[in-house]
Formats: structure tokens, sequence, C-alpha cells
């Protein structure tokens, strides 16, 4: 992926090198996959836009969520991201949070059928 395209900017009205900023979550409807915008910002004025996208990555107790499973457990077992209760969302030296600062909660973690893909996922036990 190039970080660092040259693209048209619509507030300078020209071709000016864009820095890559962030990526942004897409809304999403329940059912559909989840993707993430990337942003970024003209060198020459700083006005951002988005350019592109890309399916969103996200990881549950260490495991990496396809997107299917992901868009699973949001949509049926209630998946959110939280503030880290540990650390208050600083994420410095936190084992909760692996330093993150959030962590994942869900409605329920209980399979709802046999072919669950919840049912790979052991969340940590506290001590």
């Amino acid at each position: 992926m190039n970080l660092d395209p040259i693209l048209f900017c619509g507030h300078c009205h020209g071709p000016t090198l864009h820095i890559f900023v962030e990526r942004r979550p897409q809304p999403r409807v329940p059912g559909e996959l989840a993707y993430v915008d990337c942003i970024y910002a003209c060198d020459a004025c700083g006005a951002v836009r988005p350019w592109g996208n890309e399916p969103r990555e996200e990881t549950a107790y260490g495991r990496r969520l396809t997107d299917a499973d992901l868009a699973h457990a949001v949509d049926v077992h209630g998946m959110r991201r939280q503030r880290c209760p540990a650390c208050r969302g600083l994420g410095f030296d936190c084992s909760e949070c692996d330093g993150e600062g959030r962590i994942w909660r869900f409605a329920t973690t209980e399979p709802c059928g046999p072919k669950c893909p919840m049912a790979a996922f052991e969340p940590p036990v506290s001590e």
C-alpha cells in the first residue's frame, strides 16, 4: 500500500503529496463485512480526505477474527470496544488491555450453535 501518494487536493485544486493519517471505521449495517477508510492529509494545506478502504482487522483474546467472524461477533454476540477499566484507557504498561487502552466486551460469549465461531474463543479468566 502506498502511504504517501500524490493525490488531487480538493482544497488546493492541484496534485499534492498526501500523508497517511489514520484508518476510520465505516458505518455498517448488520450482516455486512466491516471496512475502514484510509484517511490522508494534504502536505501543502492540511486538508483531510478519505482515499481507498480495506477490510477491518480485529483481534479478540489474542486471536485474529476473519471478516465473517467479526461481523458475527458484533451482530449476534454484541461485541463492542470499551475503555479498559484497569488503566482507564491510558494503556500504559497495562496487562489487561496489552497497552491498547481498549478491551472487547461481549453481551454474551455463549456459542449460538454448533458452528458458532465464538465456540473457539476462551475469554481470559480474572485472577
